[in-house]
């Protein structure tokens, strides 16, 4: 007879058990990392310091992870921004100098002093003092590609040029 039968005790407690599951994974709270923030505006060119920074608690991989200490800002940093790796350099950029992404040789290392030439075509070569600020990975033909620092008066020059392909940046080899 049916009503002899024992419940499906075993099933209901299985769907309960899946309801609780599925209402907690929804309604509990996102975990959350602690990400620093300017609290001041900051020049390009400032070591990154403690004072510089605020934390706020945002929901884990909104925001890169960056090691803020020991970093240089690559460019003007407005207070309440939050701090990610690409605002960031190795070395500082001296005032009145633009950043601009060109050719760099693989052997240079950050903070190298280098000469960025122009090559003309109806003109001689223009030589522009430059500053290797960060070296970036080769791509599939071995090209590799980096920042480097300009002065102001000449970026748009040098940013032309690397639109060109008319742009060669020599660094020197070091004593030893």
């Amino acid at each position: 007879m049916l009503w002899f039968e024992r419940p499906p005790l075993s099933r209901w407690l299985a769907g309960a058990l899946l309801v609780a599951v599925a209402a907690w994974s929804e309604l509990a709270p996102p975990s959350t990392a602690a990400v620093p923030y300017l609290a001041v505006d900051v020049p390009a060119g400032t070591r990154i310091e403690s004072e510089h920074l605020t934390y706020r608690e945002v929901p884990s991989g909104v925001v890169p992870e960056v090691e803020p200490k020991g970093g240089v800002a690559a460019t003007d940093l407005r207070a309440g921004d939050p701090l990610v790796p690409s605002m960031l350099s190795e070395v500082s950029v001296p005032d009145g100098w633009l950043l601009i992404e060109a050719p760099v040789p693989d052997h240079a290392p950050p903070g190298t002093s280098a000469v960025a030439v122009v090559l003309g075509e109806d003109s001689p070569p223009r030589e522009i003092p430059a500053r290797v600020v960060d070296r970036g990975e080769a791509d599939a033909f071995g090209d590799s590609r980096g920042t480097i620092a300009v002065p102001a008066e000449a970026v748009g020059e040098a940013a032309a040029a690397v639109a060109d392909g008319r742009l060669v940046v020599g660094v020197g080899t070091g004593s030893g």
